[in-house]
């Protein structure tokens, strides 16, 4: 056998010896899309901090939106895009504003939904749920827009079923360190016939 063909060969044999052997190393979670996540793709919030001095009350004015890096506001029925990844994956980038920050306590805790229905969605029971998420957002991870809302971004949602199922919907709480929240939900039910 020539060299240039005994050294293909060997190069090959050893390319694949060291793939197999590495392949449970290689954590899907360290590259895109989790490397744009605001928090890589954890749902912990253990840090989050209540502020019992917090003398702040009502509702969180919560606006929903998505953007990978940049908001956009969902209007009633619209839901976020879904992106494809190239591994076969689905998420959609979800982010949100805060309208009446705490601006002393820059952080919120974020828990999204996504929900399906294939028939009589009417009924709640038929919604099933296809991810759920929580996250923490802080100083770190938001911005502050020029009216002063806190502003997050870059918040992945895998998402399943939910891409192939004409009625879906988006959950979101959001919570503040003086115990404020905030819901809103965006839902689209196609119309029956």
């Amino acid at each position: 056998m020539p060299l240039c063909q005994r050294l293909l060969t060997s190069g090959g044999i050893a390319c694949l010896a060291l793939t197999l052997a590495c392949g449970d190393d290689v954590d899907p979670d360290d590259g895109p899309p989790c490397g744009d996540d605001l928090n890589g793709c954890s749902d912990d919030t253990s840090m989050f901090m209540e502020v019992p001095e917090c003398e702040l009350t009502g509702e969180l004015d919560v606006v929903i939106g998505q953007g990978e890096t940049v908001f956009q506001e969902l209007a009633e029925g619209d839901l976020p895009d879904p992106e494809f990844g190239f591994q076969g994956g689905q998420h959609v980038w979800m982010a949100v504003q805060v309208r009446n920050p705490a601006v002393d306590y820059p952080q919120l805790k974020i828990r999204i939904n996504v929900d399906y229905c294939e028939t009589n969605c009417s009924q709640p029971e038929n919604w099933l749920t296809d991810n759920v998420r929580e996250l923490l957002a802080d100083e770190t991870t938001m911005t502050v827009t020029p009216e002063g809302y806190f502003q997050q971004t870059r918040m992945l949602v895998t998402v399943f079923g939910w891409v192939t199922t004409p009625n879906r919907r988006v959950e979101m709480l959001v919570t503040d360190p003086c115990g404020r929240q905030g819901y809103v939900k965006r839902e689209y039910v196609s119309p029956g016939p």
